[in-house]
């Protein structure tokens, strides 16, 4: 049975009021990985085919709905494709960063989310949220009522038409002038609350991610006052730069062992109610976010923040760094500056493993696609149409087409590597098998494997000719560089700093003196511990840094698993079953977590780390900045034999050597009998063959990283997407996109009509989306979609409709269009 991951890496745009639009898209985003999870739970693949979502959750919960319909969707296709959803990278901005952060600590710990509607519909009022020593009395600014009755009349003014938006219109238009109108501390306090109404787990350690994946969030804020930034160039040899540009991260993971370290425990909800209201703190609607709001917060509910201190030096060193207090600095919407926080999501992509098959998808939230373009390009602006755009809009609505192009590129970077990969094959395992000319069916033994290995090893280096030269010297590179940032860890440097940048150019000048940089035209034999003759000092250098080459060929040996499943009916391939590709699968990654704690800084003795500042105690005077290369070269002069007895003994410490050893042995597990001739060969071809595959693909793979070699596609949530529900699309669609995306601040009847429709046009895209990467033939299948679409439309009107009073006109209007839906062309 072929398997697949369909992995979501989810951006959410920003959308002032449309923040409830998004809530409803966010829940169901919720319901679809939570069917997925409950479907992959079944581990008897039997059972699984005729199961129900309702076998194992009681169906009167009213936290359960459309799981069953995504559920039944799932297992379906799994007749032939085991398709798995995960959502692992949220990255968001102002409302979508309040919605991402909800959604992430939800999927981290499986968590319900039925509360939140309320919180939306009920707190997301003006009249609510204004500041209590803003609002306007009965006779504040009596003379504008008469103009706000008037315009209503006339129908100038359309919205004040509906009784509810004129009133508290009228009220929010007297309140408080040039001062922010609402209240930032209340909306922390709605943001506090929203995050510990998910109440616990159903049970301990619950998660809707699987084991050994990790679940990153990003959070755009802008810093109002910024930090300096030092940055040495040329002449004059330093200046400073104010930086306003701030992310927050935060992160889940579960380990192999089920050890979990999380950010969205409910521990850290003060942090993450800070990210809610800093990312959304609209420029003069509400006062700036700040950290020591949050203290006050926690304070005054007589409640604890355990992990402040954590949360403070994860976020904000760089600040901490620059002598400017994290506690006491404004932070704006996060829209400000980076309104589409594309590049977040991707880079967290870049390297990451995949368990499975990947189809990779970005899927952006876009609540209202046409702000940008409703404004006719005859037009002439005027003078405060000029500055509202040049400070607010523009920024704001800037497209999107240059986070796609890149996009577009690194696709196509990912589709030569594949075909790069492939057509190395037949070549290297042609290598491979006049080496390992031993009995595969019989077993092997880790000694085997690591001949083997060292044989190929000196293939690759007498073979590759001048393309070995080349590589080894960018693998220098990379051994270099973590050699510095191992230092900079230890040192409790950013990576940005002054600092950090003369530890680069000290190691750089220390590998020059002590020959550790690349210089033998012949070649030796690189990764031959066991080899007799001496190494050269920059393949000993190798050896003990170039954890990078060992991440590489774990991610590839991971890759090539996969390709193995798509194998698994092919000739001699038969009664290899996915529970052997599995177990393999999950020892691999169990080597990659022994290389990455490697990495941490923790892994070091207390003695390294004395050494380490001891060494590099003196900071770098200003003056050198200029000419970090000079600096750097006086340095390694003064302390060259410390800096090599620092390198010994933290080469002693990391120990690389043994994680070979390591993969060795778990290699020599493939002796059971579940591993025929053909899978194991495959497999061995993979690991032994790697470098001269790194030797091709090194160059190209710098540029994106070991991991998913897999192309992104990209796929919209916005109403203009949803073409089921005609009548019911399009941004006109949605109440809250007026008043500049204020309007529904104004009315619960907008908030209604726009959290409905987020929930169904999310069930329209989620299931195309899901259909798409199952590649979903309706006829051929036998997948009746429209029909699973309609059963999940009802079934949340019928679900919704007692909690939204002001919506009936709209359920039936609904209802209607939906019943009307044409279930003769429901397999198609």
């Amino acid at each position: 049975m072929r398997e697949k991951e369909l992995r979501i890496a989810l951006v959410c745009f920003g959308g002032v009021s449309l923040a409830v639009y998004m809530h409803g898209i966010s829940k169901e985003i919720l319901k679809l990985v939570r069917a997925s999870s409950a479907l992959h739970a079944i581990a008897d693949r039997q059972a699984r085919a005729t199961a129900q979502f309702f076998d194992r959750f009681d169906p009167h919960d009213p936290e359960f709905d459309t799981e069953a319909v995504y559920f039944e969707l799932l297992r379906e296709i799994g007749r032939k494709l085991e398709l798995r959803v995960i959502v692992d990278i949220i990255a968001g901005a102002s409302a979508g960063g309040i919605n991402g952060t909800m959604l992430a600590r939800a999927i981290s710990h499986d968590l319900p989310i039925g509360k939140l509607r309320d919180l939306w519909l009920d707190n997301a009022d003006i009249s609510v949220i204004l500041a209590s020593e803003a609002r306007a009395g009965a006779r504040s600014k009596w003379i504008l009522k008469p103009f706000i009755w008037g315009a209503a009349r006339s129908g100038w003014l359309s919205l004040a038409a509906d009784r509810e938006v004129r009133n508290k219109l009228s009220l929010f238009l007297r309140s408080r002038w040039f001062k922010p109108p609402l209240d930032g501390a209340r909306m922390s306090e709605f943001m506090y609350d929203a995050l510990t109404a998910m109440e616990a787990p159903r049970e301990p350690g619950a998660s809707l991610l699987p084991a050994t994946q990790r679940l990153e969030l990003f959070v755009t804020l802008t810093d109002f006052h910024g930090y300096r930034q030092p940055i040495a160039i040329h002449d004059p040899p330093l200046i400073h730069e104010q930086e306003h540009r701030h992310v927050l991260r935060f992160s889940y993971r579960r380990g192999p062992d089920g050890e979990v370290e999380s950010d969205f425990a409910l521990a850290n909800a003060p942090a993450l109610a800070f990210a809610a209201r800093a990312t959304s703190s609209f420029p003069g609607a509400f006062p700036p976010a700040r950290i020591a709001e949050i203290d006050a917060l926690v304070s005054g509910r007589g409640a604890a923040w355990p992990t402040r201190a954590a949360f403070i030096a994860a976020n904000f060193a760089r600040h901490v760094e620059a002598g400017v207090d994290p506690v006491s600095c404004s932070f704006i919407d996060g829209s400000v500056l980076n309104n589409r926080p594309f590049r977040e999501a991707i880079a967290a992509i870049q390297g990451r493993p995949a368990y499975r098959p990947v189809d990779r998808r970005i899927v952006y939230i876009e609540p209202d696609p046409t702000a940008a373009n409703l404004r006719s390009a005859r037009d002439i602006p005027g003078f405060f149409a000029t500055l509202r755009a040049a400070m607010s809009d523009i920024p704001r609505n800037q497209p999107v087409a240059d986070e796609l192009r890149w996009i577009r590129e690194l696709n196509q970077r990912a589709h030569r590597l594949k075909i790069l990969i492939e057509g190395a094959r037949p070549f290297i395992s042609g290598l491979v098998g006049s080496v390992v000319t031993a009995d595969l069916s019989a077993p092997i033994t880790p000694d085997q494997i690591r001949s083997w290995r060292e044989q190929i090893n000196a293939r690759v280096a007498r073979d590759a000719g001048f393309a070995y030269q080349s590589y080894v010297r960018l693998k220098l590179i990379g051994a270099h560089d973590f050699v510095a940032r191992t230092l900079v860890g230890l040192c409790r440097s950013t990576p940005q700093s002054l600092a950090a940048q003369a530890i680069a150019h000290i190691i750089d000048a220390w590998a020059e003196k002590s020959a550790n940089n690349y210089a033998e035209p012949d070649g030796v034999m690189l990764h031959a511990e066991a080899a007799a003759q001496p190494l050269a000092s920059w393949a000993r250098l190798l050896l003990a840094f170039d954890v990078e080459y060992r991440k590489r060929r774990l991610h590839f040996l991971i890759e090539g698993l996969n390709r193995v499943y798509e194998m698994i009916d092919r000739s001699g391939f038969e009664s290899l079953h996915p529970t052997a590709i599995n177990d393999l699968k999950r020892a691999f990654y169990g080597r990659l977590e022994a290389l990455h704690a490697r990495e941490s800084p923790a892994r070091f003795s207390a003695a390294t780390r004395q050494r380490v500042t001891s060494l590099f105690a003196q900071p770098l005077a200003l003056d050198h900045a200029g000419d970090l290369a000079g600096y750097a070269q006086g340095f390694v002069n003064s302390h060259a034999d410390a800096i090599d007895r620092l390198v010994d003994q933290l080469a002693a410490e990391i120990d690389l050597a043994s994680t070979t050893r390591d993969l060795d042995i778990t290699l020599a597990t493939m002796n059971d009998t579940r591993w025929s001739a053909a899978p194991r060969r495959d497999v061995l071809v993979n690991y032994l063959g790697f470098p001269f595959w790194d030797v091709l693909t090194l160059s190209a793979t710098t540029a994106q990283q070991a991991g998913e070699f897999n192309e992104i596609l990209i796929n919209r949530i916005s109403p203009q997407d949803s073409t089921t529900l005609t009548g019911f699309n399009g941004y006109e669609c949605l109440k809250g996109v007026r008043l500049g995306h204020f309007a529904a601040f104004f009315s619960r009847a907008y908030r209604e009509n726009d959290y409905l429709l987020g929930r169904l046009h999310a069930i329209d895209r989620l299931i195309d989306i899901v259909c798409d990467s199952g590649q979903v033939d309706s006829r051929r299948d036998g997948i009746a979609v429209l029909a699973l679409k309609k059963r999940a439309f009802l079934q949340v009107l019928d679900v919704e409709a007692k909690y939204l009073g002001q919506s009936t006109e709209l359920i039936a209007a609904l209802r209607a269009c939906i019943t009307a839906l044409d279930l003769d062309d429901a397999v198609r």
